[in-house]
């Protein structure tokens, strides 16, 4: 089968090519799925340059197989799991999970760049009817940070008054619409390019960073929550130091690590540190039934061929962080 791999960490993003590799083999608690299509995200460049591994201690097989995001049919199945996802069962998920692989145990996680994938059938979700592969392919990963950013860390309810950092990013378009179905009052930031584009996503107050300064907004004093999607500088010094949130509120980043890993570390905020998904078919489940019923808007940018011209293409465009949406390879 054909595979997107890195094989050494570099800054060059052109290392990212076809290969042609064995297509996997299920086993036991696992399916292989024939990909129909993949999503990119910001972390696969991180992962790709080292940074991910200097900053963060993530340690990567190489050959690594990009790719985290996808949705596609089960070609094989094994054993009891077959009852539960039998074979052309369309399915998607996320395959995230421990990226220290010293112990040689540990399922190897990635690999949706691919034609074929070997997946735990504990990470996977079945597409819900209405549901294109193509959406879910752009779901799993942004749409459970999103969720569990809002509900598990900053327990966000009905009431709660919430800035989202980011609203044009993937991430925090779909947490806009999530809080918002909550019943939470939802204020957002964008640049000048993107008002119109994050305007749609229903945000009581859309900032422009460019013009305003948000910690100095009265508006925005003695929040709930502040969630970062997009990795503001100094977002968590200017959160705290303008009293922008509550002193037991939440501050959660998931993408700079200047707030720290600690969640109680903050103390008397009940939640602040930075904040990476983890796996939930409960939650897919959710969330793409919401897609499909059109309760909540998925953005895709673009779609790519699965060529090395379309490999090369998605990662340049989320490396240029100029995308309206998601963007996704098509490989069916």
């Amino acid at each position: 089968m054909l595979a997107a791999q890195i094989s050494e960490n570099s800054e060059d993003l052109s290392t990212i090519q076809l290969k042609t590799v064995d297509i996997p083999t299920a086993s036991a608690g696992y399916a292989v799925v024939r990909v129909h299509a993949a999503s990119i995200n910001p972390i696969d460049i991180l992962v790709a340059k080292g940074i991910a591994k200097n900053a963060f201690g993530w340690e990567m097989p190489l050959p690594f197989t990009v790719g985290y995001d996808f949705s596609g049919v089960v070609e094989s199945v094994d054993g009891a799991d077959s009852d539960k996802f039998p074979v052309g069962t369309p399915v998607f998920a996320v395959n995230w999970g421990n990226h220290n692989h010293g112990d040689t145990t540990q399922a190897p996680i990635g690999g949706a760049f691919a034609e074929f994938i070997r997946i735990p059938i504990n990470k996977i979700s079945k597409v819900p009817a209405g549901l294109t592969h193509e959406q879910a392919a752009a779901l799993a990963l942004v749409g459970t940070t999103a969720h569990q950013i809002l509900f598990d860390c900053a327990k966000v309810t009905a009431g709660s008054k919430v800035l989202i950092l980011g609203g044009a990013t993937a991430v925090g378009h779909l947490a806009i619409q999530l809080a918002k179905a909550k019943g939470a009052w939802v204020a957002t930031t964008s640049s000048t390019r993107n008002l119109g584009y994050v305007a749609q996503f229903g945000a009581d107050l859309v900032v422009n960073y460019t013009e305003q300064k948000w910690d100095e907004m009265a508006e925005l004093k003695g929040l709930d929550a502040v969630l970062d999607c997009v990795g503001e500088q100094g977002a968590w010094a200017r959160t705290t130091g303008g009293g922008v949130v509550k002193a037991d509120g939440a501050f959660v980043s998931i993408s700079s690590p200047d707030v720290g890993f600690d969640p109680a570390g903050h103390a008397p905020m009940h939640f602040a540190s930075m904040y990476v998904l983890k796996n939930s078919p409960t939650v897919q489940d959710e969330l793409g039934a919401m897609v499909a019923e059109g309760r909540l808007k998925l953005s895709i940018a673009q779609t790519f061929p699965f060529t090395q011209e379309g490999v090369t293409g998605i990662v340049n465009a989320v490396a240029s962080a100029t995308s309206q949406g998601k963007n996704v390879l098509k490989m069916i």
